[in-house]
């Protein structure tokens, strides 16, 4: 019986292996095949979920679309949580890969179909194993010789078994039979080993396709397993890409996204760039060959229109990708918030405790400088919207109709702040300065996109201005009488008549910008100093009565004017004395009429007449606020000519005494402070004229001139009243005129 059992359970085992390996073989293939499905849909989604056509695509489809990329505002309380409150971000996830409930399902899906088939191909079909018994009836099929005897043996033989009211004689006789038969029978032969040749034809395929593959593509294969075990693992590629764009750029200007290629590429590869700017849809820009560097590797650069707006990007390139997402941020590029420009004075202008004076105009809160001084210098003050390591200030003169900085150089810089958002500047003008620009850079290197310029008007360099003012008799002093009431009621024009022993009433004023030059007084003791050449004073000549002008010689005929006559030929001169007087004594001067307020005290009743010979010949006019304001840019005066002395040139060339109808002609001279300026006197813009008039026709022009006056105010008068009437209530009575 030993026999029958060995060969029965043998058989049992080899069929157990049999399944086992068919099973296995059918487990393993299909098993190897999902796998390597699995295996491509990841290589295929980190190829292409990200490109370009397929985030189309999905965008498409609403339900997949790509999320809109975090906006400004989101990103700030984002990092506000983290900052204020600790919040722990997650790392920077790579992007365009597979994405991880894809991998994970792809995982999941292989482990549960492979527990399933292990059950169905290898664990059931092991359970199902026939047993012996089916195995012995399977045998008495083959082997008709067993005859019942193989299962009747096995099953009697049994521990256990139910053999009550059978004989033990015929069990034995049984068994033994079975057993010979056994003997001669190989009961193994009767396996079927074609599941081995199934098993294989399933199985070496695959492992076949797999083990290519992996001798092949050794690192591609492990990294793709890696994977499905959901390791963090890149898949090999042929191109890497390193982004080595600047991060910071300034606002409003063209950006350059670059990166650094190594790997197998082309010049002519073009791949593409993604830009996700905070909170507004996604662009696309063309990734082009810019250079290729030693090492073989190469630059690949993409060019952005202006922005100002933060984006994020990523780029592909043939095979390649960048891993992480780019960040481009825009900076303000520092400019100025404010500016202010001071005038500094001439120094000819004076100066109080040693400093020079400073001027302030409309423009100056703005950074402009209007009327610039020859001589001057400009102080500008500036600050900045952002901390600086470089702060240019360029003056510009005009070129033509250009303009082109100043050949002295940039300006001095006085000082920067310790913040460095504040400086300030000083240079000196010139004649054809126009304005000046300031440059600015921060500590990126960034310079001031807009250009920062300002005006500066040159004042012209004109000769001062001299005006004559009108003859009056009115009193310097506002409480006398004869100061009282209108004051065009003394003032004469120029209408005053001169006689040949008269005198002309000359009252000026003058005035510039660059100050009227003053001389100083003569001293009251010692010599006199030599003539200044710059000195005020009246130009005069005297016009002969009845003689044609070219009666003259050409010489003098062509000077009608002083200033054409620097060698005084025709146009004597006669130096106006500065006067220097105490406001405490004399009070203050009364501009208008050429006097001190009390220049005329104790020249009343027989004394009248004198008022006629007060002079006050040129006084430079003190500064109201010295600590502030340069003195002496206004002078004026009073000076009453003496004609009776005067003479008048012949054609001959012979001198001869002023007559009757003779006209006396002047003008007054002046010079400002520049001494740029010393042979640019300024006159009155027009002559002063008298014809020399009898006694009794000046008696009679002035009693006309009374009259005329009287008849004038008597018409102002009743116009007053007039207008007065207008408005009168219908029940008020009639305003009658003044008799």
């Amino acid at each position: 019986m030993n026999n029958v059992l060995g060969q029965l359970t043998r058989w049992r085992w080899v069929e157990r292996c049999l399944r086992l390996a068919w099973g296995s073989a059918r487990w393993l293939a299909v098993v190897g095949v999902v796998l390597a499905l699995a295996c491509f849909l990841d290589w295929l989604a980190d190829r292409y979920l990200g490109s370009e056509t397929s985030r189309k695509a999905l965008k498409a489809s609403w339900i997949f679309a790509p999320q809109v990329a975090a906006t400004a505002e989101e990103r700030w309380f984002t990092e506000h949580l983290r900052l204020r409150y600790g919040l722990r971000l997650p790392p920077n996830p790579i992007i365009d890969e597979t994405p991880r409930w894809l991998r994970v399902g792809l995982t999941g899906g292989q482990l549960l179909l492979a527990m399933s088939l292990a059950y169905v191909w290898l664990i059931r079909p092991w359970k199902q194993t026939p047993p012996i018994d089916d195995l012995a009836s399977v045998a008495e099929k083959a082997i008709p010789e067993f005859d019942h005897r193989l299962v009747t043996a096995v099953q009697l033989n049994r521990p256990g078994a139910r053999t009550e009211g059978m004989s033990p004689q015929l069990i034995a006789a049984v068994t033994r039979e079975a057993d010979e038969l056994t003997g001669r029978h190989n009961l193994l032969a009767l396996i079927d080993y074609r599941r081995l040749g199934y098993a294989a034809a399933v199985a070496v395929p695959v492992l076949g396709l797999w083990a290519g593959f992996a001798a092949a593509r050794p690192e591609l294969a492990g990294a793709l397993l890696q994977r499905q075990l959901l390791l963090n693992r890149e898949i090999p590629r042929t191109l890497h890409l390193r982004n080595v764009s600047q991060e910071v750029w300034p606002t409003g200007s063209e950006v350059e996204v670059r990166f650094h290629v190594t790997g197998t590429y082309t010049e002519d590869m073009v791949g593409r760039l993604r830009v996700e700017p905070d909170g507004q849809p996604e662009d696309y820009y063309d990734l082009t060959f810019e250079r290729r560097l030693d090492d073989g590797s190469a630059y690949f650069v993409a060019k952005l229109p202006p922005a100002s707006s933060d984006f994020d990007f990523t780029a592909r390139l043939g095979h390649g990708r960048s891993r992480e997402r780019g960040r481009i941020r825009f900076e303000a590029p520092p400019t100025t918030l404010e500016i202010e420009a001071w005038q500094i004075l001439p120094e000819y202008l004076g100066t109080y405790n040693g400093r020079r004076y400073e001027r302030r105009n409309d423009g100056s809160a703005r950074g402009e400088v209007v009327d610039a001084l020859p001589k001057s210098d400009i102080r500008v003050g500036a600050v900045f919207s952002k901390p600086v390591t470089q702060a240019r200030l360029i003056p510009l003169e005009r070129d033509g109709f250009d303009e082109k900085p100043s050949p002295r150089g940039e300006a001095r810089l006085i000082g920067l702040s310790d913040d460095r958002t504040m400086a300030e500047w000083r240079f000196p003008t010139t004649e054809k300065m126009t304005g000046y620009r300031i440059e600015l850079v921060d500590d990126r290197g960034f310079t001031n996109a807009v250009p920062i310029r300002r005006n500066i008007r040159m004042l012209e360099n004109r000769p001062p201005t001299v005006t004559f003012l009108p003859e009056s008799t009115r009193h310097p002093d506002p409480d006398d009488f004869e100061s009282q009431g209108d004051p065009r009621a003394y003032e004469w024009g120029d209408s005053m008549p001169l006689t040949l022993d008269g005198r002309i009433m000359v009252i000026y004023q003058a005035r510039s910008e660059q100050g009227i030059y003053a001389p100083p007084p003569p001293p009251d003791n010692g010599p006199l100093p030599p003539p200044d050449p710059r000195q005020p004073c009246l130009r005069y000549r005297v016009i002969p009565r009845g003689i044609p002008p070219d009666a003259y010689p050409e010489a003098i005929r062509d000077i009608q004017h002083p200033r054409d006559d620097p060698e005084n030929k025709v146009f004597n001169r006669l130096p106006l004395k500065r006067v220097v007087a105490d406001p405490k004594t004399m009070g203050p001067f009364i501009p208008e009429l050429g006097l001190f307020q009390r220049s005329w005290d104790g020249l009343g009743g027989l004394r009248r007449a004198e008022r006629m010979k007060v002079n006050v010949e040129f006084y430079a006019i003190p500064s109201p606020n010295p600590a502030y304001e340069p003195g002496e840019l206004e002078a004026g005066g009073r000076y009453m000519f003496e004609v009776a002395e005067l003479t008048k040139r012949l054609p001959d060339g012979r001198q001869a005494k002023l007559e009757l109808g003779d006209t006396v002609e002047l003008y007054v001279e002046v010079y400002d402070k520049n001494p740029d300026n010393a042979h640019r006197p300024g006159y009155t813009k027009e002559a002063r004229r008298k014809m020399v008039v009898s006694s009794e026709d000046a008696y009679y022009a002035l009693k006309m001139r009374d009259e005329q006056h009287k008849r004038l105010q008597d018409k102002l008068r009743e116009l007053a009243i007039d207008q007065q009437n207008v408005f009168r209530k219908p029940e008020e009575p009639m305003t009658p005129p003044n008799p």
